[in-house]
């Protein structure tokens, strides 16, 4: 299709290069797949995941054994959310703008506040999907991790490694609140402990235990399901992720985290909805060891999820949707400094115009083991 927004590139070249707003920590620690290529929504992308393996003793011989058999399987990243941010004029509207020499100023601040309204929900739906595709959390619901120092980070560090995390790239995400409270600690800001003036000069966390500190705008509080007074029906082996609850009343839903009687110093994160006695899905790699039937479970209240996981833990897949060649619809593809490609559509109308800025997304916790919350 002819491209005839030409006259526009220098103005949405400007506004990608003022986009930025809120923190994008989420997004900016996770693999992602930008490019331009269409999607629809629905659509899914395939990440294939191998099982665990178990080992047996090796005996030689004259005859080479055959080995084990694998099931393959894999998580599937699905395109979930096709939004878009909108505006029009009146050709009435459109010709006082020109005369008064501001149309491209305007459309510069709605395009730029069209980028900010799709990014910072991406940015919610990212962290949305990584709290409720953790395995395991640590630290008090409520509570205040970095109220005097650091050793939160190393505890949530341990559940990442007691679960076999490459450690290769890890990544600490938290709201400001707790960002906050970060900088105010001695070891942050005093360069005698932090060894280096860097961070309280600039604002910028380094690294600290392995991890890369972010901040992001999309990290929001965990309002907790209803239930109480559940038990389990029947044994739980070691490893296994769904589990049968009985009695009890209200609900539990994606990102509760629970705890069991007989295994009461592990807090397990919920990855499924239940209302009524059902079976409940833990996070990857499921039950640390075995429960037993009518065993107690307890529900922790709400909290504030630090997000710590693995980069490659997690998928994203962020695309223009797919838009059908139309003869009143002019398309033009507009990237962002953070790599993100949006959909710009100048739609011809009866008597004015209408100008769209579209993004489709997807987000998907590929291996639950290698992301853990720390509860704030």
């Amino acid at each position: 299709m002819p491209n005839v927004l030409t006259a526009l590139q220098p103005t949405l070249f400007s506004v990608a290069q003022e986009v930025s707003a809120e923190p994008f920590g989420v997004v900016s620690a996770i693999n992602t797949s930008f490019d331009h290529k269409s999607v629809a929504k629905g659509d899914q992308v395939k990440v294939p995941v191998a099982p665990t393996r178990a080992t047996e003793d090796f005996t030689p011989g004259n005859v080479t054994p055959n080995g084990d058999d694998a099931d393959a399987d894999d998580v599937k990243v699905e395109i979930t959310h096709s939004r878009k941010a909108s505006w029009r004029l009146t050709g009435e509207q459109q010709l006082s703008l020109d005369n008064g020499a501001t149309s491209a100023e305007w459309v510069r601040q709605l395009v730029t506040q069209g980028m900010r309204a799709l990014r910072n929900e991406a940015e919610r739906s990212a962290a949305l999907a990584i709290k409720q595709g953790a395995s395991r959390a640590v630290g008090a619901a409520g509570g205040s991790p970095f109220a005097t120092n650091l050793d939160a980070i190393v505890d949530v560090r341990k559940a990442l490694a007691d679960s076999g995390a490459p450690m290769a790239d890890l990544q600490l995400v938290f709201d400001t609140t707790d960002g906050a409270a970060l900088r105010k600690l001695g070891v942050i800001q005093q360069a005698d402990q932090a060894g280096t003036a860097e961070e309280r000069r600039t604002g910028r966390l380094l690294r600290q235990f392995g991890f890369e500190l972010r901040e992001s705008a999309g990290v929001s509080a965990h309002v907790p399901g209803s239930g109480a007074s559940y038990v389990t029906s029947g044994v739980t082996a070691a490893g296994a992720r769904d589990v049968l609850l009985t009695t009890g009343t209200g609900t539990i839903v994606p990102g509760d985290v629970i705890s069991f009687a007989a295994d009461a110093n592990t807090k397990y994160v919920v990855g499924s909805n239940t209302s009524g006695p059902a079976t409940i899905k833990l996070g990857r790699p499921g039950a640390r060891m075995a429960i037993p039937t009518a065993n107690g479970v307890t529900v922790s209240g709400a909290y504030t999820p630090i997000l710590a996981f693995e980069r490659s833990a997690v998928v994203g897949v962020m695309r223009p949707p797919i838009m059908p060649a139309n003869p009143t619809i002019q398309q033009m593809l507009i990237s962002d400094a953070q790599g993100m490609t949006y959909l710009m559509l100048d739609i011809s109308q009866y008597g004015q115009r209408s100008w769209e800025l579209h993004l489709a997304w997807g987000f998907k916790v590929v291996q639950g083991e290698h992301v853990a919350l720390l509860l704030s």
